[in-house]
C-alpha cells in the first residue's frame, strides 16, 4: 500500500513539503540531568524530531530537547509516569525515555510499518501499536522489545487505538472502512462484528470508567459514542469542529474534549447529555495533541502549523496562555516527577 493513503492517520491535515523537508533524520545524544520535581508537559515535535520538556504551570523549558526518531507524531506514558514512548511513524519504531532522568532508553523498539498510535498496558508490560500500512495491531514485550503473538488484522488503514483501564479490550479504528473493531487481550483474538462509527475515524478515548468510547470521524466532523458493554452505538453522531484530530475524556469522565484541525479550536461534549456546550474553544492553527493537567484543572493543546501549545482552563472553558516554543508540535502527554 502507498504510503499516501495515510495522510488522515499520520499527518492528519498534512504536513508541509517544506516542513517534512526542514525535519531532522538525526538522531542526537540523550541528555542526562534530572529535571527538578513537579509537573511537567512532554511536547512531541516532529519538524525538529525531539521531545521538550516544559513545567506545567508557566510553560517554561525544563533541561534539553531529547532527541528521537524522525518526524514523531504521538506520545504515550507508562502508567506510572516514569517511561514514555515516542512513535515515529516514518522509520517505524518507538523512543523510549526515562522522564526522571530524560535520557533514552536503550534503542528504539521496531514496530509495524508506519505505526500511527499506540498505548500501554495498566502494569506498563505490554505496548500495542496500530500499522498503518500493514493493516493490523501489534503487541510488543516492552522490556524485551519482542512482538507477542501474531498481528492482528483490524480493517483497512487502522488509525486510533483506545484501551480499555481494565487493560482487556482494546478498541481500533479502521480510517477507510468507517468502523472499529475490538481486540480481547486475554485471547489475542478480535471480537464480534466491526462497529459502524463515522468517516475516516483516527482519534479515539476511553471513558475513565471504560464504559463508553468516543471515536472522532474526521471527516464527517463528528463523535460517535460506543457503549463497551454492549458494543452498541449510543444515539446519533455528535457533530464537532471541523476534521476533528484528537479527542481526550477528562479525568472525571464528565466532558470529551475534541480538536478540530481545521477550524482551529476546542469544542466539549457533555458526556451526560451527549450535546456540545458552550462555545467553541480558540486555539492556535491546526490542533492536533491533547493532554490534561494531573488534577484536571488544564488542557494543554499542540498546534501543528502555529508551533505553539495553547493552554485552557477548564473551569471557565477560556484559553488563559498561549507559548509558541515548540516546532510543529503534534503529540503530547503530562506526567510528574
Amino acid at each position: 500500500m502507498p504510503s499516501d493513503r495515510l495522510a488522515p492517520l499520520i499527518v492528519s491535515a498534512l504536513l508541509t513539503a517544506a516542513t517534512l523537508g526542514a525535519c531532522s533524520t538525526e538522531d542526537p545524544p540523550s541528555p542526562g540531568a534530572p529535571i527538578p520535581a513537579g509537573e511537567h508537559i512532554f511536547v512531541v515535535n516532529a519538524q525538529s524530531s525531539d521531545v521538550r520538556i516544559h513545567d506545567a504551570t508557566t510553560l517554561a523549558p525544563v533541561g534539553d530537547p531529547i532527541g528521537v526518531g524522525p518526524v514523531p507524531s504521538d506520545i504515550a506514558l507508562s502508567p506510572d509516569g516514569t517511561r514514555a514512548y515516542v512513535l515515529s511513524p516514518t522509520s517505524n519504531d518507538v523512543t523510549v525515555i526515562d522522564t526522571t532522568t530524560c535520557r533514552t532508553v536503550g534503542a528504539p523498539l521496531r514496530v509495524s510499518n508506519y505505526p500511527s498510535d499506540l498505548a500501554v498496558t495498566p502494569d506498563g508490560s505490554r505496548l500495542y501499536v496500530t500499522g498503518g500500512e500493514t493493516d493490523d495491531v501489534r503487541a510488543y514485550d516492552i522490556a524485551t522489545g519482542d512482538q507477542l503473538g501474531a498481528p492482528l488484522r483490524v480493517g483497512d488503514a487502522p488509525g486510533g487505538l483506545a484501551l480499555t483501564p481494565d487493560g482487556k479490550w482494546i478498541y481500533a479504528s479502521s480510517v477507510y472502512q468507517d468502523d472499529v473493531r475490538v481486540i480481547d487481550t486475554a485471547t489475542w483474538a478480535v471480537v464480534g462484528n466491526p462497529i459502524a462509527v463515522g468517516r475516516a475515524p483516527a482519534a479515539m478515548t476511553v471513558a475513565p470508567d471504560g464504559k463508553r468510547v468516543y471515536v472522532a470521524g474526521q471527516y464527517s466532523g463528528d463523535v460517535t459514542v460506543i457503549d463497551t458493554e454492549t458494543r452498541t452505538v449510543i444515539g446519533a453522531p455528535v457533530p464537532v469542529g471541523n476534521f476533528p484530530s484528537a479527542v481526550l475524556a477528562s479525568s472525571d469522565g464528565t466532558r470529551v474534549f475534541v480538536a478540530g484541525q481545521n477550524s482551529n479550536d476546542v469544542r466539549v461534549l457533555d458526556t451526560r447529555t451527549l450535546q456540545v456546550v458552550g462555545a467553541p474553544i480558540p486555539t492556535g492553527e491546526a490542533p492536533d495533541g491533547l493532554a490534561e493537567s494531573i488534577d484536571g484543572s488544564r488542557l494543554y493543546v499542540t498546534n501543528m502549523y502555529s508551533n505553539d501549545v495553547t493552554v485552557i482552563d477548564t473551569s471557565t472553558l477560556q484559553p488563559v496562555q498561549s507559548d509558541p516554543f515548540a516546532s510543529t508540535p503534534r503529540g503530547i502527554a503530562v506526567t510528574e516527577t
